[in-house]
């Protein structure tokens, strides 16, 4: 198991992993459809886009966490909650 410093550490990553070779996939799709070598094709297309990706992630996810941070407000008891109805 990880300890949730671990999970928050390895986040980026795997986040970076699943989004890039699923644009990447689409985008190869879209520019060589169906063709020969098509995996060949996207493995190369998402090593390019996991490089690219993955240390924009780290720049930007800490300015996105704290742009959120300051923007969300607490709830009281009283409050609304997540999933309440109305």
């Amino acid at each position: 198991m990880l300890t949730p410093r671990q999970a928050q550490l390895a986040f980026v990553p795997l986040m970076v992993t699943a989004m890039s070779g699923i644009i990447s996939l689409v985008m190869t799709l879209l520019h060589h459809g169906f063709a020969p070598g098509l995996t060949a094709i996207w493995l190369y297309n998402w090593a390019i886009a996991f490089v690219v990706a993955l240390p924009t992630a780290w720049v930007i996810v800490p300015s996105v966490r704290a742009l959120l941070a300051r923007l969300t407000r607490e709830t009281t008891s009283m409050g609304r909650q997540l999933g309440d109805m109305g």
